[in-house]
């Protein structure tokens, strides 16, 4: 029965190979201390003797010092030799003088492993035991063998063809009985390659061609490595453009080096190039398929590409197809845990999916209405206030809506009897799947069945907007006005001027609309982010356009229990942690700021007291 653990593996050891000679049963190296030990116990003696040495406790402590010292080596050769039992030695499972061996690693053990796994890539599926590693050599011996056979009959035949050339001459009158020397005796011989003549000027030629080719594909290579190598560098500083370019550029070295083209992806996730995510991960995919026959020999690179696509498959609701790519990774190695979560996940939000479209395709959120005279507006200090509006004042009149209308929103348009309702309505779980659901995100893409590559043609960017789509929307459009409204913009060119008029105007439109607009939003995102994993990691993609919103204090306390809500789950907390080590300043030290300084403002909501 196999060890389960380290120590029960350790605990049969054999005894360890000896390097060193030996007299008796006493190495050189235990009796050239034992010799030691008597010359400095002499010398001790003749000092005591001599009235030499008088501290007696000096002379204990370096006692002791000395036998510290000769445990601690023990204490080290006993590791040394425990490490050398269980990470094994470097060897290619010729000999005999072993018990397993890694096919994966080149490693040899001498021992029985814990669950028959190697210690150095935990893995079992490459392990091997003496017996099998034998069998393997033998099975490859005799394939030699057949390939060596296969070489001299070919070469016998080009001989029997050359004495065949010299016997017919140039005589126009053939000799058939000569055909004989190098015909074969059966139908069925395997003819094989012919023996290039080492003499024969074209195939010199053809030879020195082949080198040249061979060296300037070597050339390509460590190019398109370079070009990796830099790529990596750009993904490290947190510029995804720059390393796509980069393995843009190694690629045109080397267009199968799979390395390159899942990191491609990986650059162009981060950016949220969804469809050219998934071509770049087609390409390892069709690759493998064709010239490898599955995904076996290149599985770390064809796992990468399944997650990889799988996740941009996410972003664009093709749940079907992302939970066959996360199947297909689970093949690959079944144990990965970030893959069964996914899979778990993703399962999950194709059958809400399909629930979505049982349930049919009635809109939670209605068409704006037609502006009345009469605007709401939130005034988020103190509370929503009305404002009414005298039909005399035309200016003021259509100030909020054309601010709405102008960003488009239906969220904005709503009075708040209407938006108070929607957020009820969230909070019950069919109005809440059909919110969030795109239609046709639950049907499956027609496919070859003898191919895994995505077809684009049949991607779209998105099937048809949920009404969750149209408040992410509204958040980007809020984080850009708020961004403008801060001055945080390119500045016009020099002589280029607004008029005044129109600049005052457009920043007051535009703040009327973050104050309605803003706190709508998050009060959606919290709703759905704390009711479910699923509905948490749809609304993951605002994370971006609702943590630069914390800097207003009035949006403050929602942002933050926003934020609070993401960070307790997976997929958003995942988002996240992204978005803060990419834009450490000024948003993540923002946010440090605020939480550490205990102000009312950070600690109390709006309009508490």
């Amino acid at each position: 029965m196999a060890p389960t653990t380290e120590e029960e593996a350790l605990a049969v050891l054999p005894p360890m190979p000896a390097k060193e000679t030996r007299i008796g049963h006493v190495s050189n190296k235990d009796l050239d201390e034992w010799v030691q030990d008597v010359d400095d116990v002499s010398a001790q003696i003749k000092g005591i003797i001599e009235g030499t040495i008088t501290d007696f406790d000096a002379f204990d402590h370096q006692y002791e010092i000395k036998k510290r010292a000769k445990q601690i080596r023990e204490e080290e050769q006993m590791a040394k030799r425990n490490k050398f039992f269980l990470y094994g030695r470097e060897g290619k499972g010729e000999g005999d003088r072993y018990k397993w061996w890694c096919k994966r690693c080149f490693v040899e053990y001498l021992i029985d492993l814990p669950n028959d796994t190697c210690t150095r890539c935990r893995q079992s599926d490459k392990m091997m035991t003496q017996e099998q590693r034998r069998e393997e050599l033998m099975g490859k011996l005799e394939d030699y063998k057949k390939t060596r056979a296969s070489h001299q009959w070919r070469k016998d035949k080009w001989l029997r063809w050359k004495k065949s050339q010299a016997l017919l001459g140039r005589s126009r009158n053939i000799n058939y009985k000569a055909w004989e020397y190098w015909e074969p005796d059966t139908e069925t011989e395997d003819e094989g390659d012919p023996i290039v003549p080492k003499d024969n000027p074209e195939f010199l030629a053809m030879e020195a061609d082949i080198k040249e080719r061979h060296r300037k594909a070597d050339e390509k290579a460590k190019t398109a490595e370079r070009c990796r190598e830099r790529g990596n560098q750009c993904m490290k500083d947190g510029d995804f453009v720059g390393a796509i370019e980069h393995y843009d550029e190694g690629l045109e070295y080397k267009r199968d080096n799979k390395s390159l083209w899942t990191n491609k992806a990986l650059a162009e996730l981060k950016v949220f190039r969804w469809h050219d995510a998934i071509a770049s991960c087609n390409k390892v995919i069709e690759y493998s398929e064709i010239f490898e026959d599955g995904f076996n020999k290149s599985a770390d690179a064809c796992f990468k590409a399944f997650m990889r696509r799988a996740a941009a498959l996410r972003a664009l609701h093709r749940w079907a197809e992302a939970v066959e790519d996360l199947q297909d990774a689970l093949k690959i190695f079944p144990k990965d845990k970030d893959a069964k979560d996914l899979l778990e996940k993703t399962q999950l939000a194709l059958q809400e999916s399909k629930k979505a479209e049982e349930i049919g395709d009635e809109a939670p959120i209605k068409e704006a209405p037609k502006p009345d005279t009469t605007v709401e507006i939130e005034e988020v200090p103190e509370g929503p206030v009305r404002v009414e509006i005298e039909e005399e004042s035309s200016d003021e009149e259509e100030e909020v809506p054309k601010a709405a209308g102008r960003a488009n929103s239906a969220l904005a348009a709503m009075s708040r009897k209407e938006f108070q309702a929607l957020e009820s309505s969230l909070k019950k779980e069919p109005e809440r799947v059909r919110f969030c659901a795109r239609k046709g995100s639950a049907n499956p893409l027609s496919k070859k069945e003898d191919t895994r590559k995505v077809d684009l043609k049949q991607i779209e960017e998105v099937q048809e907007p949920s009404k969750l789509d149209e408040v992410i929307k509204d958040a980007e459009r809020a984080a850009i006005l708020w961004k403008k409204v801060q001055g945080n913009v390119v500045p016009l060119r020099e002589g280029v001027k607004h008029l005044d008029k129109d600049a005052v105007k457009e920043d007051k439109e535009s703040r009327q609309f973050l104050d309605v607009i803003v706190p709508r939003i998050l009060s959606i995102f919290h709703v759905l982010a704390s009711t479910s994993d699923h509905h948490c990691a749809l609304t993951a993609p605002a994370v971006r356009h609702v943590w630069p919103l914390i800097t207003k204090p009035e949006w403050r306390q929602q942002v933050l229990e926003l934020l609070m809500e993401w960070s307790q789950r997976t997929i958003s907390a995942r988002t996240m942690a992204e978005f803060a080590s990419r834009y450490a300043d000024p948003y993540l030290a923002g946010l440090v700021e605020i939480v550490s300084d205990e102000r009312k403002e950070n600690m109390l909501p709006p309009g508490f007291e």
